[in-house]
């Protein structure tokens, strides 16, 4: 539990910051956004502050035990730090979420659909970044039939899938600049259109 003290922290004060900001909060709190970045789900304020730590705290755990149960659990050791590092972005990210929702409902003038295409384009560029390094496993990296069933189509796959998330991810944060409205759809446009690119990629690897 050493490796994970950052992340211990992050979720300690994510329950912390909830119990705090409790008495300021409405009684009833907005939880979700739609594409306009217009509120549309709401949720009583306990369940509503204490709702995020909870799952921060469900996600870690589940992620920090996937390799343990994974088939190829020896390859968790030869990426290691990448595994670890995406994790303490993923968190960082999901706790700076927290903190955004947190900041609404007190009543401060926050933007959520800015501040999430930004928090995903700096996921996907951190993960591009590593993604070369990201060993044959059932759980992390990109999985298709063909990654799965051959080490050097995995590696390939990997590298050009690398390239790929940088520019997904440089494009997510660029959609900040249309308007609201867009910043959804363009988002998801963007993801389906990388996630289709390495799949086929990854079948003519296969075929070569």
């Amino acid at each position: 539990m050493k490796k994970y003290w950052f992340i211990i922290i992050l979720i300690a004060c994510s329950y912390v910051l909830s119990l705090v900001a409790i008495p300021y909060l409405p009684n009833e709190v907005t939880v979700h956004w739609n594409a306009a970045g217009e509120a549309d789900g709401f949720m009583n304020k306990w369940w509503g502050a204490l709702l995020f730590p909870i799952f921060l705290t469900g996600i870690v755990a589940l992620v920090i035990f996937l390799p343990k149960v994974d088939p190829r659990k020896e390859n968790y050791e030869k990426f290691e730090k990448v595994y670890r590092i995406f994790l303490h972005v993923f968190v960082l990210f999901l706790f700076s979420l927290h903190v955004v929702t947190l900041a609404y409902n007190i009543g401060f003038s926050v933007q959520v659909d800015v501040v999430v295409p930004i928090g995903v384009g700096g996921l996907f560029i951190v993960l591009g970044n590593y993604m070369p390094k990201i060993k044959p496993n059932y759980f992390f990296g990109i999985r298709t039939p063909w990654t799965l069933e051959n080490e050097e189509v995995w590696q390939k796959t990997h590298r050009v899938g690398g390239k790929v998330f940088v520019i997904m991810g440089v494009l997510v944060m660029l959609t900040v600049f249309t308007e609201s409205v867009w910043r959804f759809v363009l988002l998801l446009i963007i993801v389906f259109g990388g996630t289709m690119y390495l799949f086929i990629q990854s079948y003519i690897f296969s075929r070569k």
